[in-house]
């Protein structure tokens, strides 16, 4: 099987994300407004597809921090698990297409 370019799996997670925040709502403690952190998603995700790009937006490794925005909304919308998978993606092709840690 042919391995996927990092960006476009960088990409993957961000689509996956974007998509499971627009299925959750603002319950319980979480401070943040699922569809506003969606719209922080699309922007990370424009922001790759530019082709002069060669980083992230700072506030992208926020979104997925622990106990950041998407984690406290994954923890309060029962998809934590998918949380989990998807972070440390992310981490791992930040880390690989942009050396950030």
């Amino acid at each position: 099987m042919k391995e996927w370019d990092p960006q476009l799996k960088l990409l993957a997670v961000l689509a996956a994300t974007k998509e499971l925040l627009l299925r959750s709502d603002r319950e319980g403690w979480p401070d943040e407004d699922p569809q506003e952190v969606a719209e922080e998603v699309g922007q990370v995700i424009a922001h790759v597809l530019e082709p002069a790009k060669n980083s992230l937006p700072q506030h992208a490794r926020a979104l997925f921090a622990a106990t950041g925005p998407i984690q406290e909304l994954a923890l309060s919308n029962g998809w934590h698990e998918e949380y989990m998978a998807l972070a440390s993606e992310f981490d791992t092709l930040q880390h690989l297409l942009f050396g950030e840690e």
